[in-house]
């Protein structure tokens, strides 16, 4: 490896710490250090670490600038400034930059739909994931296929999710987790409760997430025997877990039965966030009870302590 290869790759890896800590001043002074030491516009593989990192950092002005001034971007360098313009919502510019493009490969489609899937522009996004089925340059993969069925939930449209769910299964990714569980949660929430259960049982392999989904979609539907089977099957639970069985209790009339579970939460030692404490509140508040009161409640910490008199 080269000197210049080996310094690259250093200022690689301080920019992608900088970005994970959003430090927007050391990006800009690295910067401003590398363009004294190296000709970063030659440098295409330390460009677009830059561009990414930028990005990152929101500041897209100087992803662009930086993008520009390329000799001979790749396409890395193409799917960074396109990312980087599909997650800010900028889709006039996002457009711009995908239609200019030498070639495209999955990144790029799927950065094109998840900048409309994200700005709710449900007829734009289907439109580009038809067009990357018909034009066959890039299949789609587990994160278009979740971008869509995502999509279809906020949409609230079961047709365009049941669509999807056959392109899935002729490509092979319905035992795919990352697939399984926004499948799962668009049929529960279309109301077809029987489809999610179907998806839900067909998976070889079940991590705490689809479970989370599943027993939200049945409490949702009012199958609270069902729900309760479910967490009681769960070898692993997280406070999403508990905080899904309280609420879903008390939002189905059983709020004592919720505050037990409140409780056995707690004894579990099971991290409370605003949202169980809520729900627990809520489930006293219905029974109308006398005694709950608040103890406790750890601003810094973020740590609420809830005595219950039942």
């Amino acid at each position: 490896m080269s000197s210049s290869s080996s310094l690259s790759n250093h200022y690689a890896s301080l920019l992608k710490l900088s970005s994970q800590t959003q430090n927007h001043s050391h990006v800009k002074n690295l910067h401003c250090f590398i363009l004294k030491t190296l000709n970063l516009s030659a440098d295409t593989f330390l460009s677009n670490s830059f561009i990414t990192c930028y990005s990152k950092c929101n500041l897209l002005g100087y992803a662009r600038n930086l993008f520009d001034q390329i000799h001979h971007p790749n396409l890395f360098s193409w799917n960074a400034i396109l990312s980087a313009y599909s997650k800010a919502g900028r889709l006039p510019q996002m457009e711009q930059v995908f239609s200019s493009m030498p070639g495209r490969d999955g990144v790029s489609w799927n950065a094109l739909i998840s900048g409309y899937a994200g700005q709710g522009s449900r007829d734009r996004a289907v439109g580009a994931y038809c067009s990357m089925l018909r034009e066959g340059c890039a299949a789609p993969n587990r994160i278009t296929f979740s971008t869509m069925l995502i999509l279809s939930s906020a949409c609230s449209s079961p047709s365009l999710g049941q669509q999807v769910h056959c392109q899935i299964i002729k490509f092979g990714f319905e035992s795919y987790v990352f697939v399984g569980s926004p499948l799962v949660d668009m049929y529960s929430k279309s109301g077809l409760i029987r489809e999610s259960s179907r998806v839900f049982e067909g998976m070889k392999e079940k991590n705490i997430v689809m479970y989370n989904t599943m027993m939200t979609g049945l409490l949702r539907c009012g199958m609270v025997e069902d729900s309760k089977k479910l967490f009681g099957e769960m070898a692993e639970k997280d406070s999403i877990s508990w905080t899904t069985m309280v609420t879903g209790l008390t939002q189905n009339g059983l709020e004592l039965e919720a505050i037990n579970l409140f409780r056995d939460m707690r004894a579990e030692d099971v991290p409370i966030d605003q949202f169980t404490f809520g729900s627990a509140l809520t489930a006293c508040g219905l029974r109308k009870q006398s005694e709950p009161i608040v103890i406790c409640k750890n601003m810094a910490s973020s740590q609420m302590i809830l005595h219950l008199g039942v």
